[in-house]
């Protein structure tokens, strides 16, 4: 950890939060490109999931490889699901959205909300970050997402009323807060270096050692292989809200390796074939033990 005292200057802190939220948006848009073509093979969807929550603990971004976006992007499905309830009064999944008006009206921006120079939004980002760690430890993992959303969209809106003074809210409070506060879970696993704006020499970013350097040494490398791959029963596809038939299910095992050691010795992920394409089947599969590295430590 560095020794560097220096005071964060928020504004810079702000500006620098929506920074890192854009370059989420860039490598999730590079994630979707490479799932279109992992897609045609059962192994790749599989090791592809286990993958993306192993390397950097992103349960997250590995739904976008499930049922889950089956009929469209994830982030629709987290819209449609957690965030438009709270933002349109009587709203149900599904509903058209025209017409509605809701917490996202404009004219409910107050003056901090109209004048935010990205300050304020960074200092949501940073109040919410020990409730996202606290859902993912008790939840262990990302399996149980219904509990994280709902859990973090009602803190984040009480938050971001008590920091804005206003009761303003849309999607973007949403993915703004919660794609920030991945990215640094993410960092404080793999580890970061200190970083300094280019322009004033503040610092923005403390340097982390993380927790696989830890636990694997600072040149870690982890691998996911696959051990064995399985026909498997055919889940309910209406628990997942879609209508479209499953034509094939397979059970894939995989291992993870560190330090040229087994750490993970098994663990089963379903994925389901609808048309041409596999999908993780996510509610048939536990993905907890892929969080024990880190778990207690961060």
């Amino acid at each position: 950890m560095a020794d560097n005292k220096k005071e964060f200057n928020t504004k810079i802190y702000g500006i620098f939060a929506i920074i890192i939220v854009a370059a989420v948006l860039v490598a999730l848009t590079l994630f979707a490109y490479t799932s279109r073509y992992t897609a045609l093979s059962p192994e790749k969807t599989a090791r592809l999931y286990v993958d993306t929550i192993v390397q950097s603990g992103d349960g997250y971004s590995a739904y976008k490889n499930s049922l889950l976006s089956y009929e469209g992007k994830f982030g629709d499905f987290i819209r449609k699901n957690y965030i438009y309830p709270e933002i349109y009064e009587n709203y149900k999944p599904g509903d058209s959205t025209k017409g509605l008006k809701g917490l996202n009206d404009k004219e409910l921006k107050g003056e901090k909300t109209l004048n935010d120079d990205g300050s304020l939004q960074g200092k949501v980002t940073d109040r919410m970050y020990g409730c996202f760690l606290d859902l993912v430890r008790e939840n262990n993992g990302f399996d149980n997402y219904d509990a994280i959303f709902k859990a973090y969209i009602s803190e984040l809106k009480k938050v971001r009323k008590e920091i804005f003074e206003d009761d303003y809210f849309d999607d973007e409070a949403f993915f703004t807060a919660f794609e920030a506060n991945l990215s640094k879970y993410g960092e404080s696993l793999t580890g970061c270096e200190d970083e300094f704006d280019k322009n004033t020499g503040i610092q923005i970013k403390e340097a982390v050692k993380g927790v696989y350097q830890t636990a694997f040494g600072d040149e870690y490398e982890i691998k996911t292989e696959i051990v064995s791959v399985k026909d498997a029963d055919i889940p309910d596809t209406s628990e997942y809200g879609i209508d479209a038939g499953i034509d094939e299910a397979k059970t894939v095992t995989l291992k993870v390796t560190a330090a040229n050691t087994t750490v993970i010795d098994g663990i089963d992920i379903t994925v389901v074939r609808i048309g041409h394409s596999w999908y993780v089947a996510n509610k048939s599969c536990d993905t907890s033990a892929l969080y024990k590295f880190y778990n207690d430590e961060v």
